[in-house]
């Protein structure tokens, strides 16, 4: 059952898209955004870097065997985590808060994540047997625990992003990234292997529920029993679509490891997660981050569909941009990475590592927002439609292209699939919005002359007869440089934009404050 949606459905967008003069609202909510942004990308950079340092360590004590032993294990895993609060966290940022909802939000959240550690626990041996590695069993015991701490850390993370109070959810991200690399290192210097890693990974997720309702000051009403139907189906009715979304999302975006496993094992699995990586840490939690402010931003726009469109075409520029031109410069710098941060005994790596930083740039071009935009209009189903087309194209791509080419014919059917459903995406959020193709279009130009011209720079510097560390500080600075300049000459209008956002957003007005809480 559903709850009733009618008040929160956009009016018609049957306007055209407006200049681009922005109004003192919009310019508002993006430098609130922008504040957002900066304190998520700050704990991402110090978060990263952490996790850089950890999986240069960890891949000099660790075998590739390890690295897939623990994949492995995470496969099945990750999917349970995506539904393992039911959604409600999405809920509560979408529905207006009421301590009836976030009490409602939080008994639903326990129950799931209950539920979901008892089956997996129970499951533990069809999972090993699966992958034909009963020694995985134990590994995916323990790192079920993982998915009750996820749940009973969803509630404080969501409140605090429906608050915008972005600053908060940074200093719970660095402490969970913290300890995991604490904890992994530790175990992995004393001889531990594979355990490292999951102890780790249990570690960093129960540091960040915890420090999530430490630094809530508004906590909701724990007393569950007062809980009604009324309000668990107003929650669940939200948040079981986006749960559906966030599984068939999480299915699209990690079956390449459950097929890389099942099919090549676990060596070529250690391989891939490791190129995987890099992409990772460079472009994809850069597009979480910048995920993550724009939802709850979009649901204030929602009553004002030229302000929506607005914002939505100012990050599909900022996500194309980003993502573009870190994935040429990774792809480009790859024969480097490798060796220098890991060592000869992961060369197998590079191949995957070129494909996948070109996957990975391909979905910033397709997402730009256009899943948060669904969200934010109260149509979380469009989602789960187009994961549903995408995972039945994906699935039969993925498996021919394991057995007949191993884990680089994955990477590189990642690439071509990525491709097919960018245009896809953002074809549906033209139409959502009312957009035409031009505007998208306009919006992620400026990152292709700028990608191109990193990849040539980089090519020409990659050849000097230099050290493999220097050379690969050579195509870094000069990657960079090259996309400042390059950018500068073609478009002109999005640096002062950016400029603009980033140098305001220091002494921009507190973001407008919430609603006020509706009675019980």
């Amino acid at each position: 059952m559903t709850v009733d949606q009618t008040a929160a459905t956009p009016p018609p967008v049957g306007t055209p898209v407006p200049p681009p003069a922005r109004t003192g609202a919009t310019s508002g909510l993006l430098r609130a955004g922008a504040r957002g942004a900066a304190w998520l990308g700050m704990s991402q950079v110090l978060s990263k870097l952490t996790v850089a340092l950890t999986t240069i360590v960890l891949a000099r004590l660790l075998a590739p065997e390890e690295f897939g032993l623990v994949a492995l294990s995470l496969v099945l895993i990750v999917y349970a985590e995506a539904v393992a609060d039911a959604g409600v966290a999405q809920a509560l940022i979408y529905l207006p808060r009421s301590r009836a909802v976030a009490r409602a939000a939080m008994l639903c959240s326990l129950v799931a994540g209950l539920l979901l550690v008892t089956v997996v626990v129970a499951g533990a041996p069809l999972i090993a047997s699966f992958f034909g590695r009963p020694d995985m069993t134990p590994l995916v015991r323990l790192l079920a625990f993982s998915l009750l701490t996820a749940s009973l850390g969803a509630v404080p993370e969501a409140l605090l992003r429906r608050e915008l109070l972005f600053h908060r959810v940074s200093v719970a991200t660095v402490l969970r990234t913290l300890a995991t690399g604490l904890v992994s290192v530790s175990l992995a210097f004393a001889g531990h292997g594979a355990w490292a890693l999951a102890w780790g990974t249990v570690a960093g997720s129960a540091t960040y529920a915890v420090a999530g309702w430490l630094l809530l000051d508004d906590r909701p009403d724990l007393a569950l029993w007062r809980t009604t139907r009324q309000d668990v189906r107003a929650v669940l009715g939200y948040g079981l679509p986006v749960a559906g979304s966030s599984l068939l999302a999480r299915l699209i975006f990690d079956i390449d490891y459950l097929v890389v496993g099942r099919i090549a094992g676990a060596v070529a699995l250690g391989y891939y997660t490791l190129a995987f990586r890099l992409p990772e840490l460079v472009i994809l939690n850069v597009f979480y981050v910048l995920t993550a402010v724009v939802f709850p931003l979009y649901s204030r726009m929602r009553d004002d569909p030229a302000r929506l469109r607005e914002g939505y075409l100012f990050s599909v520029r900022v996500f194309s941009l980003y993502g573009v031109c870190a994935g040429a410069g990774l792809a480009v710098a790859a024969p480097l990475v490798v060796p220098v941060l890991f060592g000869d005994q992961w060369d197998a790596a590079v191949v995957p590592l070129v494909a996948l930083s070109i996957y990975t740039a391909l979905r910033a071009v397709g997402g730009g927002g256009a899943t948060e935009i669904y969200k934010a209009l109260g149509r979380p189903s469009v989602s789960v439609y187009l994961s549903l087309i995408r995972l039945a194209v994906l699935v039969p791509a993925l498996l021919l292209a394991a057995r007949w080419w191993g884990m680089e014919g994955v990477a590189w059917a990642q690439v071509a699939t990525s491709f097919a459903f960018a245009l896809l995406m953002q074809g549906v959020a033209a139409h959502v919005l009312e957009l035409r193709w031009r505007d998208i279009a306009a919006a992620i130009a400026p990152a292709l002359p700028t990608g191109a011209a990193i990849v040539v720079v980089g090519l020409l510097l990659s050849r000097l007869p230099l050290p493999p560390a220097a050379a690969l500080a050579v195509v870094v600075a000069g990657g960079a440089a090259t996309a400042v300049a390059v950018l500068s000459l073609v478009s002109p209008s999005l640096v002062r934009q950016l400029r603009d956002v980033v140098a305001r957003r220091r002494t921009a007005p507190s973001p407008e404050p919430a609603a006020a809480s509706r009675p019980e």
